[in-house]
């Protein structure tokens, strides 16, 4: 079973050293980090899009109060988009091998442990879509993987004595994303591999201390420090506001912990000479700002000395690592269409509304009753009027729905993403295709940049497995082709993060059915007409012949399952010849030499049409030979 990296016990010099340093960096940084933060709660209110007050008194009581979800509507469109293409596919990741030697299936087989491992063990699907919906959102998401081993004390009654016992309830590799307002690096540094240092903030209750504490995380004896800490705070607390401190110092006697409901600590990746030698060490430390206590301090246990961080940008700002997102994009647009459409409601409200001049002479009183059909009954006609307080004007909403389609312009989404009816004349299909294959470059860049940060969590996943090993060893032996997997992971680290063995990448699913449809039809033609040509092409030599046939017969299977997929298809394996694959593998690809030959005298006798310049394709009847001359070499 694995356990935490070692820890490394500091001189009480060198601990006092590092915790100065700690003490002025972090101080620094959070000085120059407010309006960040700001921004963030800025953003997250313009999404939540509630009211600041609930009756609103200006310019009248009751005033409209509604805001206009511009960001939501953008936000979770975009999201929707993201977690179906990337979730739609099975499995979600990706594997392009690059060494040569290792066995054919070598990619499928690493391709299935790494979906099993991701679902199964890591749970990555919440993360994963943490992890797109904060760069969808802010524009930057940051994610790392880490190991954690979390230990739980159970008793079991064996006759009359009871046992106590360890329980692993957690331990392997994990896959956890960073909100925004708790990652920490400096604002002048954009690689958190090149940073002086980079972290997170962790909060945690007092049971996890103790818990992380009884499995290695944590130095020993760090609960009761704490306790001890927040004990002598509430003291002084209390004897400084005048409080009875009768009852504190009876805790204090007793040795109750008061501890509040949250622990925060921070998680820092640096180099500091701990060893003073005049050269830094890539450390970790936990650090407790609020008691300067150092939880854990350990060296860097990655081969290459990387820190785990990883993020994304949505839309990428030169000289930064905060990028832009869709909050930041709508943000003003918001404002300004909700602040018109108040407006335009307002206006209407007043316009509709009446108010009427009585002289006092008239005999009307102030509480008289108005209702429809009503007789005035006065001595001059001037005594009663009516007093109209604004007017409806239609420049109002053209003035929205500018605003409104100048958001659509920033944020690229608009009534095709959203699968809405195109407003006035509808367009052609060939006209809506085009317009999506262009609105899908902006959203292609945002995609690239999440699955380039994804593919580089999944190998840091892959490569703390290896460190740490895996709960579910009994994969390498029952799984299909566990053994290469196993095989892989014998490798050294280095070998594997270079990816001079293979490369990890998040997969994707395309959004638009009906783009890949008109797609699958035209490559289908070509493919058709590309693998007849070199069998033409090819005759009188039977060994090219064999390959063509080879490849030929795999792409048309793999052409026709992705096209079935676009529509959706149920049990796509009973529809396709699935033995196509066993077929070749018999004897090394012998048991296809009889269809090699019938496809010869086929060919060569001129049974059906050959492809031309102008892309006519073979006839009925040598297709019809083709589909014979495979049947007699399986059953043969």
């Amino acid at each position: 079973m694995a356990e935490y990296p070692r820890l490394v016990h500091l001189d009480e010099d060198t601990k006092a050293r590092l915790i100065s340093y700690l003490k002025e960096e972090l101080f620094n940084h959070r000085a120059e980090r407010g309006p960040y933060i700001e921004r963030y709660e800025r953003w997250q209110r313009d999404y939540w899009a509630e009211p600041t007050t609930e009756v609103r008194t200006f310019p009248f009581r009751g005033a409209s109060n509604i805001i206009i979800p511009l960001t939501a509507i953008a936000v979770e469109a975009v999201n929707a988009r993201m977690i179906t293409m990337l979730f739609a596919v099975d499995p979600m990741v990706s594997v392009k091998l690059k060494m040569d030697g290792l066995p054919p299936d070598a990619d499928p087989s690493l391709e299935r442990y790494m979906d099993h491992v991701l679902k199964n063990e890591v749970k990555a699907r919440r993360p994963i879509e943490d992890f797109i919906l904060e760069t969808t959102k802010f524009g930057t998401g940051t994610g790392k993987s880490g190991y954690e081993k979390i230990q739980r004390k159970a008793i079991r009654t064996v006759g009359d004595t009871e046992i106590e016992f360890p329980v692993t309830i957690r331990d392997g590799p994990t896959l956890e994303v960073i909100a925004g307002p708790r990652f920490l690096m400096p604002f002048t540094s954009q690689d958190p591999q090149l940073a002086p240092w980079v972290g997170e903030e962790h909060s945690i209750s007092p049971y996890e201390v103790l818990i992380h504490q009884n499995s290695g995380m944590f130095y020993e004896g760090i609960y009761d420090d704490l306790a001890a800490f927040f004990m002598a705070a509430t003291g002084a607390t209390d004897m400084n506001s005048g409080q009875d401190a009768t009852q504190n110092q009876e805790a204090l006697e007793r040795k109750v912990p008061v501890f509040p409901r949250r622990i925060d600590f921070d998680e820092l990746w640096l180099g500091f000479d701990i060893d003073q030698d005049k050269e830094d060490e890539e450390i970790q430390v936990l650090y407790h700002e609020q008691s300067e206590k150092l939880l854990a301090v350990r060296h860097n246990w990655r081969d290459d000395l990387s820190r785990p961080y990883k993020y994304a940008n949505y839309i990428r700002v030169e000289h930064r690592w905060a990028g832009i997102g869709i909050c930041k994009q709508n943000e003003q647009f918001q404002r300004e269409s909700t602040t018109i459409h108040r407006q335009r409601l307002d206006n209407a409200t007043i316009a509709n509304m009446r108010m009427f001049v009585v002289h006092k002479m008239s005999g009307y009183g102030p509480k008289e009753p108005i209702f429809p059909g009503k007789m005035w009954f006065v001595d001059d006609m001037t005594h009663v009027s009516a007093i109209q307080m604004g007017e409806v004007y239609q420049s109002s909403f053209a003035n929205e729905q500018a605003v409104m389609l100048i958001s659509q312009q920033r944020s690229g989404v608009n009534e095709v993403t959203l699968g809405m009816p195109t407003v006035g004349t509808p367009g052609t299909a060939t006209g809506d295709l085009a317009r999506i294959q262009e609105g899908n470059k902006k959203f292609d860049y945002a995609m690239d940049n999440i699955k380039h940060a994804l593919g580089e969590l999944f190998m840091d996943v892959f490569l703390n497995i290896k460190r740490f090993g895996s709960r579910d060893a009994d994969y390498y032996q029952t799984a299909p082709g566990g053994q290469v997997v196993q095989q892989i992971l014998s490798a050294p680290i280095d070998v594997i993060r270079r990816g001079l063995i293979f490369e990890l990448g998040a997969t994707n699913s395309r959004s638009n059915r009906l783009v890949d449809r008109q797609s699958f039809a035209q490559i289908t033609t070509i493919m058709q007409q590309y693998f007849v040509s070199l069998l033409q092409l090819s005759q009188g030599n039977p060994q090219l012949t064999t390959v063509i046939l080879r490849k030929g017969l795999l792409a048309a299977n793999e052409v026709t399952r992705q096209l079935l997929e676009t529509f959706e298809i149920r049990n796509i394996d009973r529809i396709l010849v699935t033995e196509i694959d066993q077929l070749l593998n018999q004897e090394g690809g012998n048991g296809i030499q009889p269809a090699v030959q019938r496809f010869s005298k086929v060919l060569g006798a001129g049974g059906g049409s050959p492809p031309n310049g102008n892309g006519s394709t073979l006839g009925m009847d040598t297709l019809q030979e083709i589909a014979r001359a495979v049947t007699e070499s399986r059953q043969g």
